[in-house]
């Protein structure tokens, strides 16, 4: 039985100018050698860290389909008919000095489309002030670029009634906030004491000119008027089950000694149901996610063997369920075990005497000591990546890939303390081998890492839908996915 595998080398990729040079060929000889037979070409990638990599590998751009989902499923005509929909409008409509305050991570510029149709249908009354807020989750300052020109976007279409209010990075507050963490939201949720920055762009761009990444971007405001006063209706525009509790206890812990009632009234709201503590209603459960790796499992009648360290399993199962904690029985897990891995027979074992379709081999780079370590860790794992070669050969299709760069500083020995910069970020290599496809007549095209999941599952289901970057060679061919 043909099957596809996928092995991971999550923190490897194409050394950016500047960076220090580690030579693959020579740590790796296995894939060394595999590399002179293979397909190759490179994917652009902003993660930096495994989290929102391994998002990007099991769901794709999931803000696109989220969009798509709000507009057909949440945000249509019979949004008027919901009940958070119709609460949010008594309780602005109940108090006439109310402002609604919008709680959004900017990912996606067309978001803005989706809040000003609730805007429209909302119909509020004439001078009824709306705010947004953006909670920055951007992991690198190469995305500045990128997140202004969303911003800018986002502000020229929104509705002429939406203000841009706090901006500040999802990832600055710690789970518990002390004391002086509380006060600075207080200044700035209800007295927008902080720093106003009118021009925003000019403030992202000194937050990248400082090495300051947004996700812990400190906050500030665009205007003066956007502060949170008792009666105000809060609603956290959420594609996922986000926690946002570090936030909302900025507010509610802070509420009563400044409105000195805590008889206060701030109702508050969310788009999808959040991960939280605090008793919030919403429009929807759940976005329910079609190109989940669980959904191709189901409708191809295909199963999964994924090998991951014990810490990453939870989070992996969560995406690979499209943001569902499920047990899926198509879906098993396995501890890497890089020693057992080294034996032939046992990879033998793994792959052709097991029922598994697809087997994903989830290794992460050590990058916590010298670059000697991080040599002899390559070395290590180019056997493992040898022998799976080995048993492919002929019979499976096999991706060498990873999910994630990195930028990081090290000595380059326990004896030698000289610090240099590895610099793997933006873009990574894909080595695809697979006997089925002649490299006279196919080729291998650039994607991203969502690409190289749908590629392994075309591999051993023929669905025309797969975003496959198996590509038929000549101009014409390549003018279409295949």
């Amino acid at each position: 039985m043909k099957k596809s595998i996928i092995f991971l080398i999550n923190g490897l990729g194409i050394e950016k100018a500047g960076s220090y040079s580690i030579s693959i060929d020579q740590c790796m000889p296995g894939l060394a050698r595999l590399k002179e037979t293979s397909f190759f070409t490179t994917a652009v990638i902003n993660s930096v860290e495994y989290r929102s990599a391994y998002e990007d590998f099991f769901l794709g751009d999931t803000y696109q389909k989220d969009i798509k989902y709000i507009r057909e499923n949440i945000i249509n005509d019979n949004v008027v008919n919901n009940p958070v929909f119709q609460k949010i409008k008594s309780d602005l409509d109940s108090n006439p000095t109310s402002k609604l305050h919008v709680f959004l991570e900017p990912t996606n510029d067309t978001i803005s489309d989706a809040i000003n149709d609730l805007i429209d249908k909302l119909s509020l009354a004439e001078g009824k002030e709306v705010y947004i807020h953006l909670l920055l989750n951007q992991q690198t300052v190469s995305e500045y670029k990128k997140l202004i020109s969303m911003i800018n976007y986002i502000k020229f279409r929104l509705n002429s009634r939406i203000t841009v209010g706090f901006i500040m990075g999802k990832e600055l507050l710690p789970d518990v906030l002390s004391k002086e963490e509380l006060d600075t939201l207080k200044k700035m949720y209800f007295y927008c004491s902080c720093e106003r920055w009118s021009d925003i762009e000019k403030k992202l761009t000194s937050l990248a000119d400082s090495n300051i990444r947004p996700c812990v971007a400190p906050g500030f405001c665009s205007t003066n008027s956007c502060s949170i006063q008792n009666g105000d209706v809060i609603l956290f525009f959420n594609t996922k089950s986000t926690n946002y509790d570090r936030f909302l206890k900025g507010i509610y812990q802070n509420a009563g000694e400044v409105f000195k009632t805590q008889e206060y009234k701030l109702p508050l709201y969310s788009l999808v149901k959040l991960n939280t503590e605090f008793n919030i209603p919403s429009f929807t459960e759940s976005i329910e996610y079609d190109n989940s790796l669980s959904s191709m499992l189901t409708k191809s009648g295909k199963k999964c063997l994924i090998l991951s360290d014990p810490e990453h399993i939870s989070l992996v199962n969560f995406l690979a369920n499209g943001y569902k904690n499920v047990n899926n029985p198509s879906i098993q897990f396995m501890k890497l075990d890089t020693p057992y891995l080294s034996v032939f027979q046992n990879v033998i074992n793994l792959i052709d005497n097991t029922d598994y379709d697809l087997i994903i081999f989830d290794y992460h780079m050590d990058v916590s000591k010298t670059i000697n370590d991080l040599k002899v860790q390559l070395e290590q794992i180019d056997k493992v990546i040898e022998n799976i070669g080995t048993v492919s050969e002929n019979k499976h299709s096999l991706f060498i890939t990873s999910l994630y760069g990195l930028k990081k500083e090290l000595p380059l020995a326990p004896y030698n303390s000289e610090m240099v910069t590895l610099d793997y970020e933006m873009q990574i290599p894909i080595f695809f081998y697979d006997y089925t496809y002649p490299r006279s007549k196919y080729t291998l095209a650039p994607g991203e890492t969502n690409s190289i999941l749908n590629s392994a599952m075309k591999c051993i289901w023929d669905n025309p839908e797969l975003d496959s970057l198996i590509r038929l060679k000549g101009l014409l061919n390549n003018l279409f996915k295949k």
